[in-house]
């Protein structure tokens, strides 16, 4: 059988083909027959000028990246060196008072009275 011309108002989609159907293109929508749509990687079927083959890029897997690094070691304990602020020092430079208020001879030969 030959299709229905366009005149009729049928399109050319509208004609019978033993063991096929009318089916409709889930991208333009146009009438078309089942035999002639394919699926899509989506589940959809379309015209075989809609159609497109999926994305290669979807299909890459990344490697593992282990960022352990082969050997680790504790942070030393810090080490706190005595700071003297200069207007703490005596007038001769022979003691120092500390952050609490105590006085620490420098010279402990002048702690007799000697000058």
């Amino acid at each position: 059988m030959f299709p229905v011309s366009v005149r009729d108002g049928k399109g050319g989609s509208d004609y019978y083909a033993h063991g096929d159907w009318n089916a409709v293109c889930y991208e333009c929508g146009r009438k078309k027959k089942g035999s002639t749509l394919r699926r899509h990687w989506q589940g959809y079927y379309v015209c075989p000028e809609h159609w497109e083959p999926r994305q290669p890029q979807d299909f890459v897997r990344g490697t593992e990246d282990v960022q352990i690094p082969p050997w680790t070691q504790a942070m030393p304990a810090d080490v706190f060196v005595p700071f003297m602020e200069p207007q703490l020092l005596g007038a001769n430079g022979d003691f120092f008072v500390t952050e609490n208020g105590d006085f620490i001879l420098l010279n402990p030969e002048l702690s007799n009275g000697e000058s």
